[in-house]
């Protein structure tokens, strides 16, 4: 006879292992394959406006986390905005190296024209691309 605990291990173990966890990852490049090397991504939610969010990395990769810190992006639709603050106010243009500057369009969910469906079955990185110029 099989112990109770030990059969309800191997169900949460069977379980766990048939999920079809979505990757919450991606990469942000501009439409000449050019990463974007810094900044910050967000995608929300158009049916139940719930924010998905990742910092940009200088390879233009990222990993979305929901509000509670968890890698996520449940299947749905979603608009998408890039934000990338910049400060060389007070820096040499030769001592700062963030790239190619996200035009100010991507940061406004108004003005981004950014979507994203994010289909069930999807099993590869999210791509995300940008048009450099203003």
């Amino acid at each position: 006879m099989i112990d109770f605990r030990f059969a309800m291990l191997l169900l949460v173990v069977t379980l766990t292992g048939c999920s079809s966890q979505q990757p919450a990852t991606g990469i942000v490049e501009y439409t000449d394959g050019d990463p974007v090397q810094s900044g910050s991504i967000e995608f929300r939610s158009l049916e139940t406006g719930a924010r998905y969010a990742g910092r940009i990395a200088s390879d233009g990769t990222f990993a979305l986390r929901d509000q509670d810190g968890n890698e996520s992006l449940p299947p749905g639709e979603y608009e998408m905005v890039v934000v990338q603050i910049v400060m060389t106010e007070d820096v040499a243009a030769a001592d700062h190296d963030h790239g190619q500057t996200v035009p100010r369009r991507y940061a406004d969910y108004y003005t981004s024209d950014l979507r994203y469906s994010n289909q069930t079955d999807r099993t590869d990185s999210i791509r995300v691309e940008l048009d450099p110029t203003p």
